[in-house]
């Protein structure tokens, strides 16, 4: 994963296969004008006097920079590695964060695994959290919500369901598959199904905020005096009382 502060100049290259890039922004309207530019679009729109004397070369050199589709262009794989006087930006400084199958971490539940990404694991990364995450057929991202930040959600692979509740009976249901997004409101209740008994389900959960903040609807009703918490969903004692202390993260149905 690469994060990029606000208004650092960069670039992204596909290698030799064909590639897929995922991009996430903390700003909705990240587009706009006054907001996000080209630099060809820039210098086709620099009077070519003002180019030469600053790049020190013939009026004539950038005649060809024009692109009607500035976003994409086709060149060839570099090899170059090009270090600045200030030396590599690394530790806590670098823009690249190198995912590993081992950092993806069974959790409570048995229903698959998550690796969190944010500022406690990439640093630099301060307005963007994320979390990937692999659901077992038929498991649960179990009933939760977020507490600082809305939740943005891209499937990348499966058939998944989630019902969204924001209050006062308001409620929606939505089937989602790969490729499919959705966004949940913050402070939003909601979860997550995988529909498919065969398939994993893998998607991203991001949020625009430093690090992921969740909490189980399950594990509050269990760390609330039973007999308070039986009287307020109108449930026996013993119901609370079975429901588990520890937050269920990912639900494995077989095991639950």
């Amino acid at each position: 994963m690469y994060y990029f502060p606000k208004g650092t100049a960069h670039s992204l290259q596909g290698m030799e296969d064909e590639n897929e890039v995922l991009l996430c922004f903390d700003d909705g309207d990240f587009s706009r004008v006054g907001t996000t530019f080209m630099i060809n679009d820039w210098i086709t729109h620099t009077p070519k006097s003002v180019l030469a004397k600053n790049f020190g070369v013939p009026e004539g050199t950038f005649d060809t920079s024009w692109n009607p589709d500035p976003s994409v262009v086709n060149s060839t794989v570099s090899m170059k590695n090009v270090t600045g006087p200030a030396g590599e930006l690394m530790g806590n400084s670098s823009y690249v964060f190198h995912s590993h199958p081992s950092q993806h971490k069974e959790v409570p539940g048995r229903g698959g695994t998550i690796q969190i990404v944010d500022s406690r694991n990439f640093p630099i990364s301060k307005t963007i959290a994320a979390t990937v995450v692999t659901l077992k057929p038929g498991g649960l991202r179990e009933l939760h919500w977020h507490p600082t930040a809305e939740e943005w959600l891209y499937f990348h692979q499966g058939t998944a369901r989630a019902t969204v509740y924001i209050g006062a009976g308001n409620t929606r249901t939505f089937d989602f598959q790969a490729g499919d997004a959705g966004v949940f409101p913050d402070n939003s209740g909601h979860y997550v199904e995988n529909l498919s008994e065969t398939e994993d389900l893998i998607y991203l959960e991001i949020y625009k905020a430093d690090r992921v903040a969740d909490i189980s609807l399950g594990q509050w009703l269990a760390l609330t005096p039973s007999d308070i918490a039986a009287a307020a969903i109108n449930v026996p004692i013993e119901v609370i009382e079975n429901i588990k202390k520890e937050k269920q993260l990912l639900i494995d149905p077989h095991f639950a």
